[in-house]
């Protein structure tokens, strides 16, 4: 999945606006459905954005709450900073 780097740059930008914390990671192998679906069509600006999770495919995944207010908070305020003109940048 190779994301888009606008929309990358909008969350870095909003997270540091915000002073959220935001790790890096790439992974050597396994997938999302995000792979696919940026190569739909003309493609599909989209990103990854996870909550860091020990376990994640057992029946009981650990998250540290911290990690997922915040990454509810990261959304969230780039969810708010999405117009007509910031998704058209996305696509340009």
């Amino acid at each position: 999945m190779i994301p888009n780097l606008r929309l990358r740059d909008l969350f870095v930008e909003t997270a540091e606006e915000f002073g959220i914390p935001y790790p890096f990671d790439s992974l050597d192998r396994g997938e999302t459905d995000s792979g696919a679906i940026h190569l739909h069509r003309q493609g599909v600006p989209n990103l990854v954005v996870a909550v860091p999770t020990r376990h994640i495919h057992s029946h009981a995944g650990i998250i540290h709450r911290q990690d997922y207010d915040q990454t509810v908070e990261l959304v969230t305020a780039v969810i708010k900073k999405l117009n007509a003109e910031t998704v058209a940048h996305l696509t340009e």
